[in-house]
């Protein structure tokens, strides 16, 4: 916000610089605009649902929306292409609540033709009873994440893969303020160390690549010399990271195939079609297995199209819209959400001078504060603010009767 309020004089003839708080109050009316405005009636939409990340004692129970003749061809969902059909703080999630906002949400949209989510325990059973309901609507399982339960499976059975985690936590440690620095591993996620493990494969197979240059150089450096030493373990893993290379090469090339095509009644076949020299030219027996996982997982969930339909096949967009919003809480989101939460509202959605230009107009600022009153009640922001100028209030009272009485 602070550099927008920097750029905007240089790019227009401004009489005044607009401040931070401008530029948040637009972003904030643009987001109760999208979130707020009529959606179509249609049998052809599709949900993805999440529970946001823990902010204080609330979740954020989050429906997107797209419908199916919307869905790009040829490139992944990106923001612009989704809708928000419905937020809600809640405490405590199970299915019934779940179900309910599927139910409210569908008020808006008509029932969903599909529902994309990760599985989680409350949401899929939210889901399996409005499935009840609603006998046309699937459920989609996200393909990322049922990518990342497989790959969980194959490497907690792999004492190579513990051995070579902690070689490169030794090797970070060791290179860090350091002028080798440059060659530590990438830090996982913690929380989703199966959905990224190819950042630490890939650093795993150049280490190797660098550790083989090092022994054949005739001529090296103390640097040379001190980074040979650290690395010098990467040789032991080196048919493991073979086997790991292919894994992630697998996995990506179907990703990227479904991100073109999404889910439809062929994409089993479409694939081999397309890859079958590709996979053909695995090395590894692990990689070729768990392609056929992959693959077969895939071909059980295009069981859900209808002929020349396509239907969405993950959830990720969801997550990254929850790190957007996580970033712009910043310390806030140690305690509870604030109005910020009407800011994912404008960062989806395709914006328009025009759609700009009505949101600006038509919202102002005493419906976002009963909006953010009525779905998430007071922040420790607004309580902090209340609670130091409650002196301030008494201050000025007193003093009223002083001069009354003067």
């Amino acid at each position: 916000m602070n550099s927008a309020s920097k750029i905007l004089p240089l790019m227009f003839h401004l009489k005044r610089t607009p401040s931070i708080n401008s530029g948040k109050s637009w972003m904030l009316k643009l987001g109760y605009y999208n979130i707020t405005k009529k959606q179509t009636i249609a049998d052809d939409w599709i949900y993805i649902i999440d529970h946001s990340i823990q902010m204080g004692k609330e979740k954020l129970l989050l429906i997107l929306g797209v419908r199916a003749k919307d869905l790009p061809r040829d490139r992944a969902l990106k923001y612009e292409d989704v809708e928000i059909i419905d937020l809600q703080p809640v405490i405590k999630s199970t299915g019934e609540i779940v179900l309910e906002q599927i139910k409210e949400a569908s008020k808006k949209t008509g029932n969903p033709r599909a529902i994309v989510s990760d599985m989680g325990s409350d949401i899929k059973l939210g889901i399996k009873k409005f499935q009840e309901v609603s006998s046309s609507t699937a459920h989609i399982y996200d393909l990322k994440h049922k990518i990342a339960l497989l790959v969980k499976k194959i490497l907690e059975r792999d004492d190579e893969w513990s051995k070579f985690k902690k070689f490169a936590n030794f090797v970070a440690k060791k290179l860090q303020n350091s002028t080798l620095a440059g060659y530590r591993p990438a830090k996982q996620k913690e929380k989703a160390r199966y959905m990224n493990i190819e950042d630490l494969v890939r650093w795993g197979e150049q280490i190797s690549i660098k550790y083989e240059r090092l022994q054949k150089s005739k001529s090296k450096t103390e640097d040379d010399i001190k980074l040979e030493g650290v690395i010098a373990d990467i040789a032991k893993f080196e048919e493991s990271v073979k086997i790991w290379t292919e894994m992630v090469m697998v996995f990506q090339l179907i990703e990227r195939f479904m991100n073109i095509h999404n889910l439809q009644q062929n994409n089993y076949e479409k694939f081999h079609e397309l890859h079958k020299g590709k996979l053909q030219k695995l090395k590894t027996e692990e990689a070729k297995g768990f392609a056929i996982q992959i693959l077969s997982f895939i071909k059980e969930q295009q069981k859900v199209c209808n002929e020349n339909e396509r239907l969405l096949h993950s959830s990720q967009l969801i997550e990254s819209l929850f790190g957007k919003l996580k970033f712009l809480e910043k310390e806030q989101s140690k305690s509870n959400f604030t109005n910020l939460v009407l800011s994912m509202g404008a960062i989806v959605s395709k914006t328009t001078p025009n759609i700009l230009k009505k949101a600006l107009e038509s919202v102002n600022v005493n419906s976002i504060k009963k909006w953010t009153k009525e779905k998430i009640g007071f922040s420790i922001r607004t309580q902090k603010k209340e609670f130091y100028n409650l002196k301030k209030v008494e201050q000025k009272r007193d003093r009223i009767e002083e001069l009354k009485t003067a």
